[in-house]
């Protein structure tokens, strides 16, 4: 060994090797060891002979992961060897057929098949990845060929099992490796792309940077985010607070998804919902005797904002203390009160009363106003079909209609269009007494809010302040009270029903 004079097989660095079946185990490993560490690559010959090995199978799984390749005869295998004991079938197990596929790796893996192939295909080609893998509980191997191209793993496969035998009949004696099932072209590669899995993932990846984006956008934007900016930011007051409101509570009526509107005399509506326009009611009934308010005209500065919602609810909470209560629709180019209240009121009749009206006529408040018996509300509709609204508003028709009401009417609310839309909101405003500008939370800047309220400021009717909307909770003490409210609430109405039937 020292002269490396050692016969190796067919000139390569495999050399095999045989001890007698009575060497013990350490002896067997330390010289196939001094074999590893003079370069050569030691091939066990009849492992299936030492008794060492027979008594411990583990150990041949040692010596292959030390490098060591293992020959053994095919009868080893199939449990035929003559005179042999019953414990030598112990080589027909996981542990043999693990081996073997080992084994088979590396011969595939190995210089000299690889040789043979690159002869067989062309040396121009690119090496391939071989691989053999045993089947779970079987001594059945699958053997891979990855390439850059399926012609040239289809070659390298055809290649292997024309050349296998060359190698292989140095190292297990007398075996032979049957095809159960011929090599196929591959129709796809193994690396392919998933594109519905990528299209997923990229789905949700770009929807959750574009929620990032949007609220990074929204956090930047000089909004009103909180009560307390009102104070901070806008020239005015907080007169009102209404929290989010769901619309769909169940889960039949999400997925109806059926236009519904929010009002205080739907057993729907939370208890809280309902109180909060108690309050701006008790509010606006302590300055309308202090200061002879009557007419109060409801606005908002962009549209959506809610402020026919906000102003059709504060006119009920009034009328369930007032016996008259008118609610003026007074967004000309976009009327919104039959629908809110869901009254279908034909567009000639509305035409009529707004803009056709006898001046004769004009003080007899029933030839124009109609009466709901389930909001408890006198109304007087607005129509799309006015084409010039700035006009109508400037004619004394709507002022000497809201002039006899004063007399006949307890409150007078007035639904007025978005100061950003129309300019309608700052004519109306010298008919009424005072102002409220609904803000709907994160919605208008901060300085289209105050430009609103400058607007407003200027008219004869007196800002008495906001009312913010929508306003979602974000802490568990509000959804404590939220919920005490609905208790609260609901233990109220059952004991109104009780004082009711006694």
């Amino acid at each position: 060994m020292e002269s490396n004079q050692i016969p190796t097989m067919a000139g390569s660095k495999y050399i095999l090797l045989e001890f007698s079946p009575r060497r013990e185990y350490q002896y067997i490993r330390t010289n196939l060891q001094r074999c590893l560490f003079a370069g050569y690559l030691p091939i066990l010959a009849h492992v299936e002979r030492y008794i060492c090995l027979e008594q411990d199978i583990s150990l041949v799984e040692e010596l292959v992961n030390m490098g060591v390749y293992i020959q053994f005869n095919t009868n080893s295998i199939v449990g035929n060897i003559r005179g042999a004991k019953g414990s030598q079938n112990t080589y027909i197990n996981l542990s043999t057929a693990s081996m073997v596929a080992t084994n088979l790796t590396r011969i595939f893996d190995s210089d000299i098949l690889k040789t043979k192939i690159a002869m067989d295909i062309g040396e121009s080609q690119e090496p391939a990845n071989i691989m053999a893998e045993v089947i779970p509980e079987t001594n059945i191997f699958v053997v891979t060929v990855s390439a850059s191209s399926p012609e040239q793993a289809y070659r390298t496969i055809i290649s292997i099992m024309d050349n296998y035998t060359s190698v292989t009949n140095h190292i297990f004696d007398n075996a032979i490796i049957d095809v159960l099932e011929a090599p196929s072209l591959p129709s796809y590669p193994s690396n392919y792309m998933d594109t519905d899995r990528v299209m997923k993932i990229a789905l949700f990846v770009g929807g959750l940077i574009t929620a990032l984006l949007l609220g990074f956008a929204s956090v930047r934007r000089d909004t009103i985010k909180n009560e307390q900016q009102i104070a901070r930011k806008l020239d005015t007051k907080l007169f009102g607070l209404i929290y989010h409101e769901r619309k769909y509570k169940t889960l039949r009526s999400w997925l109806r998804r059926r236009k519904k509107s929010i009002l205080i005399n739907s057993p729907m509506v939370s208890f809280s919902f309902v109180e909060n326009f108690k309050k701006m009611r008790t509010k606006i009934e302590y300055k309308a005797e202090r200061e002879n308010i009557k007419v109060i005209l409801v606005t908002s500065t962009l549209e959506n904002e809610g402020k026919s919602t906000v102003a059709i609810n504060l006119a009920m909470a009034l009328a369930q203390k007032s016996e008259n209560v008118l609610m003026v629709d007074g967004d000309l180019g976009n009327p919104s009160l039959h629908k809110i209240l869901k009254k279908d009121i034909m567009a000639e009749q509305k035409t009529q009363l707004c803009s056709e009206g006898d001046p004769e006529r004009k003080g007899e408040l029933e030839e124009v106003l109609s009466f709901d018996i389930d909001s408890g509300l006198f109304l007087l509709y607005g129509s799309k079909l006015l084409k010039d609204s700035v006009d109508l508003a400037k004619t004394n028709t709507l002022a000497d209609l809201i002039k006899v009401a004063r007399g006949a009417m307890d409150y007078i609310i007035i639904d007025a269009p978005p100061v950003s839309v129309s300019a309608d909101a700052s004519i109306l405003a010298d008919l009424a007494d005072a102002s409220l500008l609904v803000i709907r939370q994160s919605m208008a800047l901060a300085k289209d809010i105050n430009d609103t309220i400058d607007l407003l400021s200027e008219s004869k009717a007196k800002l008495i302040g906001c009312v913010y909307n929508n306003v979602y909770r974000s802490s568990f003490i509000n959804r404590g009270v939220a919920d005490f409210y609905k208790a609260y609430g609901h233990y109220n109405r059952e004991f109104e029903k009780k004082i009711a039937n006694s």
